[in-house]
């Protein structure tokens, strides 16, 4: 596996860029009795897994949790830290349910994982009807129920929190979240307005969001996202500045200065066509310059040689060993 050399390591936390922080993610706190279901034990007998659900919190429009949630709970005595994992919303989960394991089975036997699986998508459905959007309001609206679904994604991390803090098994103040791709951008959010997230490591997160939907960036979307163009007449960079305001309240950029650079792991692909090389290191430098791990490939063979055992399962290795330093 290639690694690209990385960025200057100084943290600037006193020269982060400041900018604004976008408000919508306040909630009303309640008491909202969580329901485990025992689903299996693990073959060595260390863990057991159990299906978490979450009734809705009253008038606050969230209705039940957008993802079923495994809680993977070692069965040795003790409070333990506890991981939040993020899978990349509305695609393949194997990052995701790859690093729940790496985490659980760790040699130090000191975490338990919360691990949100079968997720909805966030843009997908949105950006497949933009063909047929031929006004700029379709357009506006359709972007803003993509906000709404990743505010709410935000919102559930933060109820998982307040369900953890009533378990007498895990530590309240050691409780971390992991992220890939969408789903990092959603946990770098969550640790952006949330200080109860203690560390925080996002493995290829997308930033500059707006720039990501109006060029088509992500392959499956290009075919859309020219047809809404041609039917507004609008070029790609017409067409960011007219999303950005929309999409920059859940833009990771804003939500970062906030979070402590020493506390942060950020693996990125080195050749993201994705996520160019501009937007990755406005991000880095908003988030204080924090460790970082560059791999040289494309954002998909970035996650396929390094969380499988082509590359013996180098990243997930490596975030458990961040989260034993940093919880």
């Amino acid at each position: 596996m290639r690694f690209a050399p990385n960025y200057p390591s100084t943290h600037l936390a006193a020269q982060r860029p400041d900018l604004p922080v976008p408000t919508g993610y306040e909630y009303r706190k309640t008491a909202s009795p969580a329901t485990l279901e025992r689903q299996s034990i693990s073959a060595d007998g260390q863990y057991e897994t159990y299906a978490l659900t979450l009734p809705s919190v009253e008038a606050n429009g969230q209705g039940q949790l957008p993802a079923s949630v495994q809680y993977l709970k070692l069965k040795t005595p003790g409070k333990k830290k506890l991981v939040i994992v993020v899978p990349i919303y509305g695609s393949i989960s194997f990052a995701s349910k790859m690093m729940a394991r790496q985490l659980i089975e760790w040699q130090k036997q000191d975490t338990n994982v919360l691990l949100i699986l079968d997720a909805n998508e966030i843009f997908n459905g949105d950006v497949e009807q933009a063909p047929i959007m031929m006004t700029e309001a379709e357009l506006l609206q359709g972007v803003q129920r993509c906000v709404t679904r990743f505010r709410n994604a935000v919102i559930n991390i933060r109820r998982l929190i307040d369900w953890a803090e009533t378990v007498d098994e895990i530590d309240a103040a050691r409780i971390g979240v992991v992220g890939f791709s969408i789903g990092a951008s959603v946990a770098n959010v969550a640790m952006g307005v949330d200080a109860r997230i203690t560390a925080g490591a996002f493995v290829l997160p997308s930033t500059k969001l707006h720039e990501i939907f109006a060029y088509g960036r992500v392959p499956r979307w290009q075919e859309s996202i020219d047809r809404v163009r041609a039917n507004l007449k609008l070029t790609p960079a017409e067409l960011a500045r007219k999303v950005e305001p929309t999409l920059r309240p859940i833009d990771p950029i804003y939500f970062s200065k906030s979070i402590d650079p020493t506390r942060v792991l950020l693996i990125e692909a080195a050749q993201d066509s994705f996520v160019p090389a501009e937007a990755r290191k406005l991000h880095w430098e908003a988030l204080g310059r924090p460790r970082i791990i560059r791999i040289d490939y494309d954002h998909k063979a970035a996650f396929l040689l390094s969380m499988t055992f082509l590359s013996r399962h180098f990243t997930a290795q490596a975030i458990a060993e961040f989260f034993d330093e940093t919880l």
